[in-house]
């Protein structure tokens, strides 16, 4: 089981693929065909590195509330191509994601090449707060069917969830009990977290992508970020929800490999 040595707690990462580095930021949460044909699609220029964060699947637990921040998890991504001695890396990044990909390219700004934020937020605004504090209390009140059918149908488009109702019935059925209070600090450590400040800082090359109809993180977040970051570009899908990887992964990955091929 490939391990990296990384301070504050080991993580565990696979790797495949050839070409330039590529570190995935992508959620937890997936529907019923995951992302597996998007890396691939990647891994045929890219060399991708997936990893668990400090807290979840197969790496060490976090080691203090701060390691779960969006900074605490930016240390994360460098700690990763230290112990795999990579100097420099794309990053890769869907929703909270983003927020660590922004903080790491802030921080660190010479370890990056390439940035790509897909379904971004860039601050905590009322409808955010909002969803996210519904999540929160979904995750309290309903058992793991509902809650899993709840967070569908905020992350899904309702033709997505409709042409794979059976898929994500099996998995609302299969559901394990959902750990509500890693939810609400999950969810609250994006809401506490303002890429405003940071966006002046970002000068690598930027790709931002929205989805039209995306429910958690509405595109005018992807375009107020293409504001404020100098020299981004913003690639509009007409549809794909949220879990843009996932729903719209052939062109998600078609428009990462042309931006960077470009660079």
């Amino acid at each position: 089981m490939p391990m990296a040595q990384v301070d504050g707690g080991d993580l565990y990462y696979t790797r495949s693929g050839t070409g330039s580095p590529m570190v995935m930021l992508l959620p937890q949460s997936s529907g019923p065909l995951g992302v597996a044909p998007f890396i691939d699609a990647l891994a045929e220029t890219f060399t991708i590195i997936r990893y668990d964060q400090r807290g979840t699947g197969r790496s060490a637990p976090a080691p203090t509330p701060d390691a779960m921040t969006m900074a605490g998890r930016a240390d994360e991504v460098i700690g990763l191509l230290d112990a795999l001695g990579i100097e420099r890396a794309h990053l890769c990044c869907h929703s909270t994601g983003c927020g660590i990909g922004l903080a790491s390219v802030a921080a660190n700004p010479d370890r990056v090449d390439g940035l790509v934020l897909a379904s971004p937020w860039s601050h905590a605004d009322g409808h955010l707060t909002t969803m996210q504090q519904l999540r929160i209390a979904a995750a309290r009140t309903l058992d793991p069917y509902q809650y899993a059918w709840f967070n569908a149908s905020l992350l899904f488009p309702p033709a997505y969830r409709r042409a794979h109702e059976a898929g994500f019935e099996r998995m609302a059925t299969d559901a394990a009990p959902q750990d509500a209070e890693q939810i609400a600090g999950r969810l609250n450590a994006i809401l506490s977290f303002d890429t405003r400040p940071l966006t002046p800082k970002i000068t690598c090359p930027t790709l931002i992508v929205t989805g039209a109809d995306d429910q958690l993180m509405p595109a005018w977040f992807g375009s107020d970020l293409a504001q404020r970051i100098s020299g981004s570009r913003l690639v509009a899908l007409e549809g794909g929800g949220h879990m843009l990887p996932e729903t719209r992964g052939d062109d998600l990955a078609a428009a990462i490999q042309e931006f960077l091929a470009a660079l």
